[in-house]
């Protein structure tokens, strides 16, 4: 099960299967040990993780998917512990996976603030997610 699930990693691209030289995003030094901690400390279930693998939208995400997000972003300094997302570094972040005019645009278009950090993770993820499926 913990190999399925850490394959749900790959898909916090911010847009799905995004690469930039063919380089995915499980390739990036960051991302290494982040996995296992996350999905550890949130709880998230296999079945979410599936569909977070699958690159699918989770209608109803329960706060444990949610908080698997929040964990990932925060661990890439990406997000700052009370849910503010830090826009400066996810566009250089961005930028590792796709062009920065379109890392740029992303982010400004993603700028979502929700009651709590995994309530803001996963409306950021999601966007980014809807912005995919426009785009690809």
């Amino acid at each position: 099960m913990a190999a399925r699930v850490l394959i749900a990693f790959a898909i916090l691209t911010f847009a799905g299967q995004l690469t930039v030289a063919q380089k995915e995003l499980t390739e990036l030094p960051e991302v290494k040990g982040y996995k296992l901690h996350c999905i550890e400390s949130s709880g998230i279930t296999e079945s979410s993780a599936k569909k977070l693998s699958a690159g699918e939208s989770i209608k109803d995400p329960d706060q444990a998917t949610k908080c698997f997000v929040q964990c990932f972003f925060q661990k890439l300094r990406l997000m700052d512990e009370t849910g503010v997302v830090l826009k400066d570094k996810l566009e250089v972040f961005l930028t590792k996976l796709m062009d920065a005019d379109k890392a740029k645009d992303y982010v400004s278009q993603c700028d979502l603030r929700r009651t709590n950090p995994c309530d803001t993770a996963y409306a950021v993820y999601d966007c980014y997610l809807g912005k995919k499926a426009k785009l690809f």
